[in-house]
């Protein structure tokens, strides 16, 4: 089953930020991207669908639009033209730590390629795996992402 639009409750999106995500498909990967994916559980906090060349991911519970992934086709792979992000997530972590999230549910949960699971370098939370579970529902090794220096986005 391919996940569409209008699947699940979602909310349009608002204001977005470029992240620096970037990555490229092969076709058969591609087209486990493009099924999407619909939530099953509660555990499921993704809601993910191909719309064009465009790939959405909202939060399962609120609908809440977090990414857009925009692709494009070249020399045989799908390239990601431009990745955004909702600025009231980027409220939450600077674009490199949304990037590489947005890696992780890409790689995981539409590629089923477990990968350690990003979690902030400053986070603290009161036990291991709090984090992930609210963000994801998953429950893989986790590794931090160092913050970059306020100085290297000058340039």
């Amino acid at each position: 089953m391919t996940a569409g639009p209008d699947d699940w409750k979602r909310l349009p999106f608002g204001e977005t930020a470029s992240i620096p995500y970037r990555a490229s498909f092969s076709d058969a990967d591609f087209e486990r991207i493009a099924r999407g994916l619909v939530p099953k559980a509660m555990e499921d906090k993704w809601f993910a669908y191909l719309n064009g060349p465009v790939l959405c991911f909202h939060r399962s519970w609120t609908g809440q639009a977090a990414y857009r992934v925009t692709f494009r086709r070249s020399d045989g792979r799908h390239i990601v033209a431009e990745a955004l992000c909702a600025v009231e997530l980027m409220e939450n972590g600077e674009a490199a730590y949304q990037a590489e999230l947005l890696d992780f549910l890409i790689r995981t949960l539409l590629l089923g390629a477990p990968r350690p699971f990003p979690l902030p370098s400053d986070l603290k939370e009161p036990a291991p795996g709090i984090y992930q579970h609210r963000v994801a529902g998953t429950g893989y090794r986790e590794v931090a992402v160092p913050r970059k220096a306020w100085w290297k986005f000058w340039g």
